[in-house]
């Protein structure tokens, strides 16, 4: 009998530095999946930008032009080879009947609901603390996108204060820019079904056990394959050494450093000013997240003092 998953692409998504690539990469380690490894809505560079169509920051609709939806047709069935990447895994596979195409993409994080009816794709959401995401955009050089999200304005959410007041102050940016694109996309979980939410630092910490727990909600099949790059790497958040020495993906770091380094890297009053703004998403997405492990402690994804 064919199983209900079989052929359902996959939509890895969280903010950037949220761990996407690590995720997708251990997903498309089981037996009939596929990664091209690229991103279809990433505006950024020379990346795809959905074939050149989007400008940025962007929440898809109803209003896709056709072009735009033949697109992502062929990127979630594995038939858009200027997709296919170094980050990527058993690409030839992609285009098979059968076959269940990974696509990570932080940028389709704000068009989940579009894609997921467009596609038939199932969400898979990675969130890390607002800490975490800070600390990895200052070694970056990088800045939270606050023009591009506000000019989406998203439920009407304006930035507390001037633009240029964000950019002086990295923190508040962080929180602003973290807390309403986890809202909206919490808010548009009812929308993609089956959707599964991931703690990054739960995951992270616990194992082949947490592991297998993913894989039966996404509708994976387990291998031994993945138990033992899991045995190899030392855990999920080391699964794969392949980018090498690219700083925007050390995949070869171990599970407790992932989870836990960024906070030598801020400050407590940073972290105490980041939780005072997204405690409320926090906890909503610690709420909605799929239980991977109940012994692990949630501080990473719950303010302290809860």
């Amino acid at each position: 009998m064919r199983s209900r998953s079989a052929g359902r692409p996959l939509l890895v998504t969280g903010l950037p530095r949220s761990g996407t690539t690590w995720l997708a990469r251990l997903l498309a380690a089981g037996p009939g999946t596929a990664l091209p490894g690229r991103e279809p809505m990433n505006p950024r560079g020379r990346q795809f930008a959905l074939a050149g169509s989007l400008p940025g920051w962007s929440r898809l609709d109803q209003q896709l032009t056709n072009a735009q939806r033949r697109t992502l047709r062929r990127a979630y069935r594995g038939w858009e080879p200027r997709l296919y990447g170094r980050l990527g895994a058993d690409q030839w596979r992609a285009p098979l009947p059968g076959t269940r195409v990974v696509i990570k993409d932080p940028f389709a994080l704000l068009s989940a609901p579009t894609i997921c009816a467009l596609t038939g794709a199932q969400l898979v959401l990675v969130y890390r603390h607002p800490g975490a995401l800070l600390a990895s955009y200052r070694r970056m050089g990088w800045r939270p996108d606050i023009d591009e999200i506000s000019e989406l304005k998203l439920d009407g959410e304006a930035p507390p204060v001037s633009k240029d007041s964000l950019l002086r102050d990295d923190v508040a940016a962080m929180a602003w820019f973290w807390r309403v694109c986890h809202q909206v996309v919490l808010a548009d979980l009812s929308r993609c079904p089956e959707a599964v939410v991931v703690d990054h630092a739960e995951l992270s910490r616990s194992g082949e056990p947490a592991v297998r727990r993913l894989y039966e909600a996404c509708g994976l099949t387990w291998s031994s394959r993945v138990s033992a790059r899991l045995r190899a790497s030392g855990g999920p958040a080391a699964a794969d050494s392949a980018t090498g020495g690219n700083p925007l993906h050390r995949l070869q770091r171990q599970p407790e450093a992932v989870a836990d380094s960024w906070r030598s890297e801020v400050s407590q009053p940073d972290i105490e000013r980041l939780e005072a703004d997204t405690g409320a998403v926090l906890k909503e997405l610690a709420d909605a997240r799929l239980v991977l492990s109940q012994d692990v402690e949630r501080d990473c994804a719950m303010p302290e003092g809860r």
